[in-house]
C-alpha cells in the first residue's frame, strides 16, 4: 500500500469512527440536548454534571413548574412539591452559584415553556452582595447553552463525553440500574452526613470580633441591581407564573462569623431592601426561616455552616405550603430586625460554637 491510499484509508477510517461516535452520541444524547432521555435507555443523572443536564431538562422535558436555585434546594422533592401545589415539577439546581447564574436558567424556562404555574427559588445571603452580572464557575459548557449546530462539535465529537457520558449510559442501563427521580436528581443527603461534628469540622475560630459597618449608598446600588436584574425582570416579564422565593435558614456558625466580621447588619439590610423590592408584586410570595432559631442554633441540622438536612428541605416545602414565615409589608422589618438583635446578642457557645477571643 502507498503512502497516498494509506493516508486515504486512515483519513476514512477516523472520519468513520467521529461519524459513529458523534452519532451515537446525537441518539442517545446523555445531556439531553436533542431529546428527552430514551425509554429504551437508563441514565444516571450524576451528582456534579448539572452544569451538562439541567438545560437539556429545561429545554426537552415535560413540566410547568420548576424548582431552581443552588445547593440549599438539592435535597428537596418534586414529588412533594407536585402533591402540594398539583404540578408537575422538574428540578434545576446550581451548586454554589448567583443570582445571575439562576436567573439564567429561569428565562430559558421560560424561552422553553409557556404554561409555568410557580418558580420555586432561593435567595441565598451569600449572593446578595454579587455583582449583577457575577458567574461562578469558568469551563462551563455554553455549547451545550445555544440553539448554535456549529458549536455542537464539542458535544458530538468529544472523547470525554463519548467515553464517560454516551458509553455511560449503555453501561448503566446493562448493569440494570435505573435513571434517578427528580427527587434523587443533584441531592447530596444520602453522601453528606449531618450533625454538629461535621460543621466543626470545618469551622475556624474567627481571630476577632469586627465593629458592625454600616449599610452603604454602593450596598445599596449593588443589591437593588443585582435583584433588579436577576430576579425582578422575569417576576415583571411573567404575571402569569407565581414565583416563591425563600432566603434559606443558614446555621448559627454562620452567622457568628458574619458577627464577628463586622457584617451582620449589612446582610439583614440588604435581606431588608430585596424584601422591599420584591413584595411590590402581586405574583411573588417571599419567605424567610432565618428567625426559626431553635433550628438555626442546632448544628444537628446541618453538614456545615450553610446547608440543612434533607428533613429541613422538607419542612420548608410544607411551611411554604401553609404560608409559614411568609414576608408581608406589615411584618417585614419587625422580623428582620428580630433576627438582627438575636444573631448579634446571642450566646454561641450555647450551640457548641468554639468563641472569639474577645478584642
Amino acid at each position: 500500500m502507498n503512502s497516498n491510499k494509506f493516508v486515504k484509508t486512515v483519513l476514512v477510517g477516523t472520519g468513520t469512527l467521529l461519524i459513529l461516535a458523534g452519532g451515537m452520541t446525537a441518539v442517545i444524547d446523555p445531556f439531553f440536548h436533542y431529546h428527552k432521555p430514551l425509554k429504551q435507555l437508563e441514565y444516571p443523572l450524576e451528582r456534579g454534571k448539572e452544569r451538562y443536564l439541567n438545560n437539556g431538562i429545561i429545554q426537552n422535558f415535560d413540566y410547568d413548574a420548576a424548582i431552581t436555585g443552588t445547593s440549599m434546594m438539592q435535597n428537596f422533592k418534586t414529588s412533594q412539591f407536585d402533591d402540594l401545589f398539583g404540578t408537575h415539577s422538574v428540578k434545576v439546581t446550581l451548586t454554589g452559584d448567583t443570582y445571575w447564574a439562576i436567573d439564567e436558567e429561569i428565562r430559558t424556562i421560560f424561552d422553553n415553556k409557556s404554561d409555568i404555574k410557580y418558580i420555586f427559588r432561593c435567595l441565598d445571603y451569600n449572593k446578595i452582595f454579587d455583582d449583577k452580572s457575577d458567574y461562578n464557575y469558568n469551563n462551563v459548557p455554553t455549547y451545550l447553552y445555544d440553539n448554535n449546530i456549529w458549536n455542537d462539535v464539542q458535544y458530538l465529537f468529544n472523547k470525554d463525553i463519548f467515553i464517560d457520558n454516551t458509553l455511560g449510559v449503555i453501561k448503566y442501563t446493562l448493569h440494570g440500574e435505573k435513571t434517578p427521580s427528580m427527587d434523587e436528581y443533584s441531592s447530596w443527603a444520602a453522601d453528606y452526613p449531618v450533625g454538629t461534628d461535621y460543621v466543626l469540622q470545618t469551622y475556624s475560630v474567627p481571630t476577632k470580633i469586627e465593629k458592625q459597618k454600616k449599610f452603604s449608598e454602593d450596598d445599596a446600588k449593588t443589591v437593588r441591581h443585582n435583584v433588579e436584574a436577576n430576579v425582578l425582570d422575569m417576576v415583571k416579564a411573567h404575571p402569569e407564573t407565581t414565583f416563591y422565593f425563600y432566603t434559606p435558614p443558614y446555621s448559627a456558625v454562620w452567622w457568628y462569623k458574619l458577627k464577628c466580621s463586622g457584617n451582620l447588619e449589612r446582610y439583614f439590610e440588604a435581606e431588608k431592601l430585596q424584601a422591599e423590592l420584591l413584595m411590590e408584586y402581586d405574583n411573588v410570595k417571599l419567605f424567610s426561616f432565618t428567625d426559626l432559631f431553635e433550628l438555626t442554633c442546632d448544628l444537628d441540622n446541618y453538614k456545615d455552616d450553610t446547608h440543612y438536612s434533607e428533613s429541613i428541605s422538607e419542612n420548608i416545602i410544607n411551611w411554604i405550603y401553609d404560608d409559614k414565615g411568609l414576608m408581608t409589608p406589615q411584618n417585614y422589618e419587625s422580623r428582620i430586625q428580630k433576627m438582627l438583635n438575636y444573631y448579634l446578642d446571642y450566646d454561641y457557645s450555647r450551640s457548641g460554637i468554639p468563641l472569639a477571643q474577645e478584642n
